[in-house]
């Protein structure tokens, strides 16, 4: 499925889709992460086919923040065929950019074409309540690190690629579309990906407010990137699950992600079977 594609040169993707092969041949045409809180968002939806722990994977670590389950399920939400990862891992826990790049590799060695990620963030803009179901338009990368570092094409050339658009135009039309007409509060975004684990100063939030984001979160990037190196199609949908100025806690982020999953899990449903094919030549 990668083959032609960048990469940083290791096989992992190609032996965990051999694990996932023997057990089910389901073919995913989305890619699917659901950040903190977010796992229940497509539960009561989901028609599994195949379930692994991420312990099962070679290249992934166990889950190692509360609210991300560590679980690839394969099967199929509203009729399409997804490969949803239930809970990411971080750069923040110690791991290199290399392993949350795994997640979209993986999905696009299954077979995806489109990688719909999913966040927790907080939030830039005054007058922006939690509970908005944010579409992400751009990204500023403030991670002190890049996650296509040492990737290249067969040819030995570097990952050069074009991030005019990272998240897809139309996919992102179609989900403020899909939300409005659903009742769903929803608004675009600019999402600042901060190291973590630390919350951001005042000073920092100031920061990134005057370089144009508007939320802002610990994740994301490390796998948006690799999707688009991949030639995928990205959508990002955030919870934002704390207002500019609210004190906050990994719990509260949790606590309101739970509680706005129904919303997520809702313009999912109504979203997947309505999304466009591949780009072309993919």
């Amino acid at each position: 499925m990668t083959s032609g594609l960048p990469s940083p040169g290791d096989e992992l993707p190609v032996l965990c889709a051999e694990i996932v092969r023997a057990r089910t041949d389901l073919i995913p045409s989305v890619g699917l992460v659901l950040g903190s809180g977010l796992g229940p968002a497509i539960g009561a939806d989901l028609e599994i086919d195949g379930s692994f722990a991420f312990t099962e994977l070679p290249g992934f670590p166990p889950p190692g923040v509360p609210g991300h389950a560590g679980t690839l399920i394969l099967g199929r939400l509203a009729g399409v065929a997804v490969a949803a990862f239930s809970g990411r891992v971080h750069y923040y826990e110690g791991h290199g950019m290399d392993v949350p790049a795994l997640l979209p590799r993986v999905a696009r060695e299954l077979g995806a074409g489109t990688m719909v990620l999913t966040a927790a963030v907080g939030g830039l803009e005054p007058g922006v309540d939690a509970g908005t179901i944010v579409i992400l338009r751009d990204h500023l990368n403030m991670m002190g690190a890049a996650p296509l570092r040492a990737w290249r094409y067969p040819d030995g050339m570097p990952a050069f690629i074009n991030t005019q658009e990272v998240y897809d135009h139309e996919i992102a039309d179609l989900a403020v579309e899909r939300a409005e007409a659903l009742g769903i509060r929803a608004a675009d975004g600019v999402y600042a990906a901060m190291s973590g684990p630390a919350y951001e100063t005042p000073t920092e939030v100031a920061m990134v407010q005057r370089l144009g984001a508007t939320v802002v979160g610990m994740s994301m990037v490390p796998e948006a990137l690799p999707a688009l190196a991949l030639g995928m199609r990205v959508l990002g949908i955030c919870s934002l699950t704390n207002a500019l100025g609210e004190h906050v806690t990994h719990e509260e982020v949790v606590r309101v992600s739970n509680e706005t999953a129904l919303a997520v899990g809702r313009l999912l449903v109504d979203l997947l079977p309505r999304l466009p094919g591949p780009k072309a030549g993919t």
